[in-house]
């Protein structure tokens, strides 16, 4: 029965929303996203709640550390090489730096030291990086491999309250983050009283 709710996806469309060569006016883009949800949450609840819809969770899975994240394929923007990080002084020791892609500058964010887990592996730095948005906040997260993009059947998705941002984890142990949540945090904020 799974395999008929992963054949309904349109993989390549998926992939080519990450823009890994993309040319397509990055502004049209976010217009059309920001178009989509707003008919979504115009939509009546007896209309979103149909039969089949909002079934499944499609999100990008990646690795950092010893740990497997999954986000929601609509708060990614794209996925790339992590190239060069700039560092940049005073800000919270969570932030690696910058990156420049394509002439925009974005925050690098490591989620094992914003989650206040150990950093043993610098014999095998992150080399790719997630490029994660939500509101008007666009941060990259460190990962050390991009796993690609799967359908979660959201009934399969268990609630946790020990694990801070996270809307729940698999049977397979991958921490579902709640994006929008996450980028809502106020130590992300730089300048903030409460950054470390």
């Amino acid at each position: 029965m799974a395999a008929h709710k992963h054949d309904a996806i349109d993989w390549n469309a998926v992939w080519a929303s990450f823009a890994w060569n993309d040319t397509v006016d990055d502004a049209a883009r976010l217009r059309e996203r920001l178009r989509l949800r707003a008919r979504q949450y115009a939509a009546p609840k007896a209309q979103v709640e149909v039969p089949g819809a909002e079934v499944v969770l499609t999100v990008l899975v990646f690795e950092l550390g010893g740990e497997r994240y999954g986000v929601d394929v609509m708060n990614v923007r794209r996925v790339r090489p992590l190239g060069r990080i700039t560092r940049v002084p005073g800000i919270p020791r969570f932030y690696c730096g910058v990156v420049n892609l394509r002439g925009q500058v974005i925050t690098v964010l490591d989620l094992r030291l914003f989650f206040d887990m150990p950093t043993v592996d610098s014999a095998n730095p992150p080399q790719e990086l997630v490029v994660a948005q939500a509101g008007r906040l666009e941060i990259g997260l460190l990962a050390h491999n991009v796993q690609g993009v799967i359908a979660v059947p959201r009934a399969e998705i268990e609630t946790v309250d020990n694990i801070r941002y996270a809307l729940g984890v698999t049977a397979d142990h991958l921490v579902l983050l709640d994006v929008p949540r996450l980028f809502e945090d106020e130590r992300l904020i730089v300048g903030s009283k409460d950054e470390g």
